[in-house]
């Protein structure tokens, strides 16, 4: 557990920022509410509420590893007969959850995935466990059947409906068959009984996968997303099967070096070490902090072509630190295509952020709000609404969105910051985030249409616009910078 918690933080610090920063929990009961309105509630509810811990990845981690290290402990009451080696595998299949994100992250609709499935598997584990230690009579086995998927799915969604899985085939292995009918009539009923009475909002194809992500993109699924979800279960129901350890020793120790050797190369295959994804994020957050020198450090040392997200990103460092123009040619140049399945368009990622420090800030509002509506509401989203709220003399606005994230753990310091600046605007004027834009504010107060395309966008807005003051013409000239020999290169796919 140390050594994967010291590798989580030391490799994906900012990938785990990142999810607690497209993550949101609300100290209110309205919240938890909202949460219990789908099978699974609770659960998406307290992984949300762990999500949060990644605004420091270690203390973050830390919960991670101890919920992996009861996880094994579980696995060992509900299968006493299965190899210290072999209860690793789902944590290898925990992680791989994890750290295969990449460019989901933006994403998946579930609240709180980091934490869900880990949460999930204690969940269908610890029914297992209980189901091991009651007397092996009718009168006990068969009322927690029932009880185990008719109180543990609208709880845990599909994780109930697996630990009840998982005690149906312990039940044929000892032939109980009356449990395993029961189990078997429980999975398939109950989730269907749920929508009919207390789930209508829930798309009737995801009632046996609620609480799972979904990696679909545009109506196309990408199953090879699932395959961390399918080991983790597989597993699982092998061990229901094991009825006594083997005594011999060769096949001990060839088991145990098997299992090791498994769970290190799924690891390793899984593991998604994208550089430009990884300097994306890295400089998201350093923009976010107005880290410019940090930015500029990430993007000259891009292994190989970078994206147009970090040429972008570094292009706003350069002039919030007044470095020349022609020092933009010092650093890498691209145009690579973002390491995802399907298209990445920035405006789901990076792209608000770049609209807000180009003065922008009609686009960086439009595009938190359709985000919000599509993919659900985050922190990052709250916190962007606010400040284009302030920059466009909207107060009232931006006490709404100040209001949400005082009810968090952890920007509670940052909303009432900038909630004092909805009482005293005068105070925008000297704020680190929001002073350095005020000079590319353009009179203009439309919003049109970008078709997604964040970078054409720009070049066409920049220079469209009349009368541009010396800022915003020298925005417009770095805009140009690239494009005019690469304009064909701008077109995100």
């Amino acid at each position: 557990m140390l050594l994967l918690g010291l590798l989580l933080i030391s490799l994906e610090a900012d990938v785990l920022y990142e999810a607690q920063n497209q993550n949101l929990f609300l100290h209110t009961p309205l919240f938890f509410e909202q949460q219990m309105m789908k099978a699974g509630g609770f659960l998406t509810w307290m992984g949300s509420y762990l999500t949060q811990y990644f605004f420091y990845p270690a203390l973050g981690v830390s919960i991670l590893c101890l919920l992996w290290g009861f996880f094994i402990w579980l696995i060992h009451k509900a299968f006493p007969n299965t190899w210290l080696p072999f209860a690793l595998l789902p944590i290898g299949c925990l992680l791989v959850t994890i750290v295969d994100m990449g460019y989901w992250v933006y994403y998946l609709k579930l609240p709180g995935h980091s934490f869900d499935t880990t949460l999930g598997a204690i969940a269908a584990i610890g029914l297992v466990a209980i189901y091991r230690c009651l007397p092996q009579r009718l009168a006990y086995t068969l009322p927690f059947t029932l009880i185990a998927v008719i109180i543990g799915y609208p709880i845990f969604g599909f994780y109930a409906l697996w630990g009840t899985l998982l005690i149906g085939l312990l039940a044929t292995a000892k032939k109980q068959w009356t449990v395993t009918v029961v189990a078997a009539i429980d999975v398939v009923s109950v989730p269907l009984l749920a929508y009919h009475l207390l789930y209508h909002e829930t798309n009737m194809v995801y009632i046996y996968w609620a609480s799972l992500p979904m990696y679909s993109h545009n109506g196309e699924q990408y199953a090879n997303y699932y395959l961390p979800y399918i080991a983790l279960v597989v597993c699982t129901v092998g061990w229901c099967f094991i009825s006594h350890p083997l005594s011999n020793r060769k096949w001990v120790l060839f088991g145990r070096c098997g299992a090791i050797l498994l769970l290190i190369i799924g690891i390793i295959i899984g593991w998604n070490r994208n550089d430009n994804f990884h300097r994306e994020l890295s400089m998201s957050h350093n923009m976010e902090r107005q880290q410019w020198e940090d930015m500029l450090t990430t993007a000259q040392h891009v292994k190989g072509e970078p994206t147009r997200a970090i040429c972008l990103m570094k292009n706003i460092a350069l002039l919030r630190l007044g470095r020349d123009r022609k020092e933009m040619l010092t650093f890498p140049e691209g145009s690579k295509r973002p390491d995802a399945p399907f298209s990445i368009r920035m405006v789901h990622t990076i792209g608000k952020q770049v609209y807000l420090q180009y003065g922008i800030p009609n686009y960086c509002y439009r595009w938190c709000m359709e985000d919000g509506v599509e993919y659900g509401w985050t922190v990052e989203r709250l916190k962007l609404m606010t400040l284009c709220s302030l920059l466009n003399g909207e107060p009232t606005a931006a006490r709404r969105f100040t209001a949400l994230l005082k009810k968090t753990t952890f920007h509670k310091d940052w909303a009432k910051q900038y909630e004092a600046c909805t009482h005293n605007p005068k105070l925008v004027l000297g704020d680190e985030a929001l002073s350095p834009i005020l000079p590319y504010l353009r009179d203009d107060n439309f919003l049109t249409s970008d078709q997604s395309q964040l970078e054409l966008f720009l070049f066409e807005h920049l220079l469209g616009t009349p009368n541009n003051n010396r800022q915003q013409e020298e925005l417009a000239q770095r805009t140009m910078f690239y494009y005019r020999s690469n304009h064909q290169k701008l077109v995100e796919p």
